[in-house]
C-alpha cells in the first residue's frame, strides 16, 4: 500500500520527510478533522468539525446526534475521494471530560473496511 506525509510533518534523520503507511495517514486525517474547531485553519476557514466542545456543551442524545450529523457532512465534504463512512457514534463523559468518536469506513482505495475510535481528554474550556 502506498505511503503518505506523516502528521504532524517532520523531517527524518535523512533530511526526508517522514512517511507513515497510508491507512494510518487516513486515520491522522480523520483526527484532524474531528478536532479542529472551524475557522482554526487560515486557508481552509470552513474545514473541521470541532467536536469537542460536546463535551462543554452538556451530554444529551440530541448533541451527540448533532455532532454525528456534523462529522457526517464533514467526511462527506472533506474526505469522500478517500473513505467511505459507514457509521459514527459520539459519545461523552462529561465528568471526564472525554470525548469518544466512533468511526466505521470503507478505504475507497482498497475496499477495506475500518473502524477506528478516536479519544479526546480535555483540561478546560476553550
Amino acid at each position: 500500500m502506498a505511503r503518505s506525509l506523516a502528521f504532524p510533518f517532520r523531517i527524518g534523520d535523512l533530511g526526508a520527510p517522514v512517511t507513515s503507511p497510508r491507512t494510518q495517514a487516513i486515520r491522522q486525517q480523520l483526527d484532524q478533522l474531528l478536532f479542529t474547531m472551524p475557522g482554526e485553519r487560515v486557508n481552509r476557514p470552513t474545514f473541521g468539525c470541532g467536536v469537542q466542545q460536546l463535551v462543554f456543551n452538556g451530554c444529551s442524545p440530541e448533541a451527540a446526534a448533532a455532532a454525528e450529523y456534523i462529522i457526517r457532512i464533514n467526511i462527506g465534504s472533506f474526505m469522500s475521494d478517500v473513505v467511505k463512512l459507514d457509521a459514527v457514534q459520539v459519545t461523552a463523559d462529561v465528568e471526564a471530560a472525554t470525548l469518544f468518536v466512533d468511526i466505521l469506513y470503507t478505504l475507497i482505495e482498497t475496499g477495506e473496511e475500518r473502524g477506528e475510535t478516536f479519544r479526546r481528554t480535555l483540561e478546560g474550556p476553550p
